[in-house]
């Protein structure tokens, strides 16, 4: 299921891969891609620029899955539905917690990047 879903979301069938995560974290909660299922679900919605469901989808992995492999990356692209939205106060939390976080990250370095940049 995850699998189809991925291949969904790669050819861009966002609707059908969205219902697929969705399921295959209702059905495998504690799978060791659930937190996968669910940064790609926030995916889904950045692609189709509705940056607050984006930004509450992304929180879900920060919540949820704190000890999953997607922290780095759902709290930059929080920080980027942020400033995709205008809001540059939160969007600058977001990357400072995350460069404070996992200073030595790839994530951490393009965080940097997008604050200096927005100075």
């Amino acid at each position: 299921l995850y699998n189809l879903s991925k291949e969904a979301f790669d050819k861009g069938d966002l609707e059908s891969a969205r219902k697929g995560f969705e399921e295959f974290i209702r059905r495998f909660p504690k799978s060791d891609n659930a937190d996968n299922a669910q940064f790609w679900i926030g995916e889904i919605y950045y692609k189709e620029k509705w940056y607050e469901k984006a930004i509450v989808e992304y929180q879900k992995v920060i919540e949820n899955y704190p000890q999953g492999n997607k922290i780095k990356a759902a709290l930059l692209k929080q920080g980027y539905a942020f400033d995709n939205i205008d809001d540059k106060h939160n969007a600058q939390l977001v990357l400072k917690e995350l460069i404070r976080k996992y200073p030595d990250s790839q994530e951490a370095e393009i965080a940097k990047r997008k604050l200096s940049q927005s100075q």
